[in-house]
């Protein structure tokens, strides 16, 4: 395994009730006892020093003794998600190639096996298990966290450890603590959903699978899609993928996910909050950071929503010690789970390494500030906006709209790092989107050609931009 470096980590198990443990950390050059609790329960806190490359041991004894061998002392992070985040190495373009490089003794990779539960469990799925970072280890793991790790270590030149819990196609409600959700204003809506697909569920299947005889292709109904899938209720994947982990010190988390939460996106923002504001205070280490990728581009049905929660992810920013890079420029518009996955898994680690560890490397393009209406044109005003410039001839995917709410594409021009949106159709301006439509040619780009986040300047309802 590897524990954090410079900070007191926890340590807890199990012993008979009022038993005495005795931990010996190699590093430490003394031992620390505790009296396990009257249900046998006992959980401490242990310095550690320094990175270092060097194995160290820890010695745990009681009424008996297990001995922990080839422990590093290093950075370790939490990542999670949905099907993107979870695809594996093996799933990656070139996989045999990448597997085979995959030798990096010093990376430590923890899958958490995949577990639902209705309450906060204390016990690790079975089967998860600290490994070597290794070609036989590596190719069943999410692709995004090894290349996040391999990308940390090479820069930092210390062990990386990565705990590792993700499952395709779920919400972020399902890794959300229920007590951040359950008296939210908004966020109580998921539990009234939950209500409704449960009582529709027995009418909607009979109805169904008569329908479904004369036509094969017809979609489940919501009630039954939802209630056929336990894994998509609320809370149950933090219950029993998260929590039994939070004693584990962590540096902080990277998180990929969003595309299962389109149907209610304009909740999205106060659900990322929940989750992100839950996991730090039951970790109780802090605020640690918590960084993201925004959705990547993909030819969804359903563009406008995609697009807020693209906005909604921009939005959450608002949360402190909080980092995102937009990706609309590394998706593949007909293919929503990408194989190269080495430029996401990279972003997340240049996220981290400029944000925690003060490495001077971009990681963000262009994200919007603030616009200003100057007669028949919009100047937009960015951040991460140095060598704001477009690839190609013309600016790709800007439409501009005045109050009739009709949206046409827009000329733009870019001056002093500022985008100026216009167009001979729109005599008084009110509105710029940019990528707001399904787009696979999203070009606005900073001088690291880190593409521009998708933003709005209207919060006008049901436009879908073709």
């Amino acid at each position: 395994m590897i524990l954090q470096q410079n900070t007191e980590v926890n340590f807890w198990g199990k012993a008979n009730p009022s038993e005495k443990v005795t931990i010996t950390p190699s590093w430490l050059g003394k031992s620390i006892s505790i009296v396990s609790d009257s249900s046998g329960k006992w959980q401490l806190k242990i310095k550690t020093s320094k990175a270092s490359f060097d194995k160290q041991s820890i010695v745990i004894e009681g009424e008996n003794k297990i001995v922990l061998n080839n422990v590093l002392l290093g950075e370790v992070w939490f990542s999670s998600g949905q099907s993107n985040m979870e695809l594996p190495l093996k799933r990656v373009t070139n996989p045999e190639k990448e597997i085979s490089e995959a030798v990096y003794p010093f990376i430590r990779i923890f899958n958490v096996k995949k577990q639902k539960s209705n309450q906060p469990e204390t016990e690790i799925p079975a089967g998860s298990l600290w490994l070597e970072c290794s070609p036989e280890s590596v190719k069943e793991f999410s692709a995004m966290s090894y290349y996040f790790c391999r990308k940390m270590q090479k820069e930092l030149n210390v062990p990386i450890g990565i705990i590792s819990a993700n499952w395709g196609g779920t919400g972020a409600e399902c890794w959300t603590p229920e007590e951040k959700m359950k008296d939210n204003i908004v966020l109580k809506n998921i539990y009234s959903r939950w209500e409704k697909w449960n009582l529709d569920y027995k009418k909607d299947s009979i109805s169904f699978s008569e329908e479904k005889k004369i036509n094969p292709k017809l979609e489940d109904p919501k009630s039954v899609y939802m209630v056929s899938r336990p894994h998509r209720r609320p809370s149950v994947l933090y219950n029993a993928m998260v929590n039994p982990l939070i004693p584990y010190t962590i540096k902080g988390v990277i998180w990929y996910q969003g595309t299962s939460n389109r149907d209610w996106a304009n909740e999205y923002l106060e659900q990322m909050k929940a989750l992100i504001y839950g996991w730090r205070e039951n970790w109780k280490i802090g605020n640690f950071p918590f960084y993201f990728l925004q959705l990547t581009a993909y030819k969804y049905s359903d563009s406008n929503l995609a697009a807020i929660i693209r906005e909604n992810q921009l939005k959450t920013l608002e949360v402190a010690n909080t980092a995102m890079c937009p990706t609309m420029d590394i998706g593949d518009i007909n293919e929503l789970h990408v194989p190269y996955k080495l430029p996401y898994g990279e972003r997340l680690a240049n996220i981290a390494l400029a944000n925690t560890y003060n490495k001077n490397i971009p990681f963000c393009g262009p994200l919007f500030q603030k616009a200003i209406v100057n007669g028949n044109k919009i100047e937009v005003q960015f951040k991460y906006n140095k060598g704001l410039h477009y690839n190609g001839e013309n600016l790709n995917d800007v439409f501009i709209a005045g109050a009739d709410k009709k949206f046409v594409k827009a000329i733009a021009l870019i001056q002093n790092n500022k985008l100026t949106v216009s167009s001979p159709e729109i005599s008084k301006p009110v509105s710029v989107r940019y990528a707001w439509n399904n787009t696979g040619s999203a070009n606005l780009f900073n001088k690291d050609n880190l593409p521009a986040s998708p933003f709005r300047l209207d919060t006008w309802e049901n436009i879908i931009i073709e």
